[in-house]
């Protein structure tokens, strides 16, 4: 059954893109302007169908960096052989390579196997075989002129029509073989492939059957072991996730601890500061005026310092008691 997409590769753009094989006009979108590679495929244009790769190249003949001897898409270049179509204008090209599975290919005396890829027909007769000059290989065609070279093939001798029919029976037989052979090996392949399932399956089911039946106890107890220390080692980290939590809670508060003494340090030491500050000035103050100052007096002051004094004690003994309720708190 034929394949419903087709390939088509642009050595304008280099690209290649799919294609209904229904579809008679062929246009290429890559470029920035889409321009028409065939309003009638695959009976106009020139074609060249490479039969490693199952492409169809919009062939130019006035390229120099192609040839027909190695495709430009898949870069196969071994022994190329080429049939040109007498019914349509695709060119088949075909590479030796033993470990593809072609669709078509160029048999080594010319002849197209089964079919042409593009109008699936077979030649009208006997491929003539001629070296093409503009293409720079040999190339079989049932056409009476080349349509590279346009070199007239009619005086080119072919083989009589008993040979060329014995060819025909004895390529028509080897493809019939070959398709047999095929199907036989698939079909062997399949068969093998089940066989090998349900060996498989069998097997399974023999070695499930007798440990469910019999339980290894050793088994059984590492089984048990095993379950032990994952929830053993779940708990434990469980419980050092709490611990971080716990730990990154204390090291928060402690480190607000810190600041709140610093600041209450800070404030107490500007206190002080301050009242020893204003004792001294008055103390100076006190002692330039003691010239002047009379006798009676002079217990009045002392008085006075002595009460600054108590007070001063006092406030520190306040702000000690202070620190201490806090970092009892």
């Amino acid at each position: 059954m034929l394949a419903d997409i087709v390939k088509i590769h642009c050595l304008t753009h280099r690209a290649n893109f799919p294609m209904s094989r229904t579809s008679r006009s062929v246009v290429c979108k890559e470029g920035p302007e889409e321009h028409v590679l065939s309003n009638d495929f695959p009976n106009t244009g020139l074609w060249i169908y490479c039969c490693n790769c199952q492409t169809f190249i919009a062939w130019e003949t006035e390229r120099a960096d192609v040839t027909v001897r190695e495709c430009p898409f898949c870069l196969s270049s071994l022994n190329p052989r080429l049939y040109c179509c007498d019914h349509c204008a695709v060119t088949m090209l075909d590479f030796d390579d033993p470990t593809l599975r072609k669709h078509h290919i160029v048999l080594s005396w010319g002849m197209p196997q089964p079919a042409c890829p593009g109008c699936h027909q077979f030649p009208s007769s006997t491929p003539r075989i001629h070296f093409c000059v503009a293409l720079q290989s040999h190339l079989a065609t049932a056409r009476n002129v080349c349509p590279f070279c346009k070199l007239q093939l009619e005086t080119i001798a072919v083989d009589n029509p008993q040979t060329s029919s014995l060819r025909l029976d004895a390529a028509l037989a080897e493809a019939e073989r070959r398709a047999l052979s095929a199907e036989e090996s698939a079909r062997k392949e399949s068969q093998l492939r089940v066989q090998a399932e349900q060996k498989a399956s069998d097997f399974e089911r023999e070695l499930i059957r007798p440990s469910q039946a019999f339980p290894d106890p050793e088994f059984a107890r590492k089984q048990e072991e095993s379950s032990a220390r994952a929830d053993s080692e779940a708990r434990a980290r469980a419980m050092a996730e709490v611990r971080a939590r716990e730990a990154e809670e204390m090291r928060f508060k402690a480190e607000e601890a810190a600041r709140n003494e610093a600041e209450m340090r800070a404030q107490a030491e500007r206190k002080a500061r301050e009242i020893v500050e204003t004792y001294t000035t008055r103390a100076t103050q006190n002692f330039q005026s003691e010239k002047t100052v009379p006798g009676k007096d002079r217990v009045s002051i002392a008085l006075y310092a002595a009460i600054t004094m108590f007070l001063f004690l006092a406030l520190i003994m306040l702000m000690i008691t202070m620190f201490r309720l806090y970092y009892a708190s």
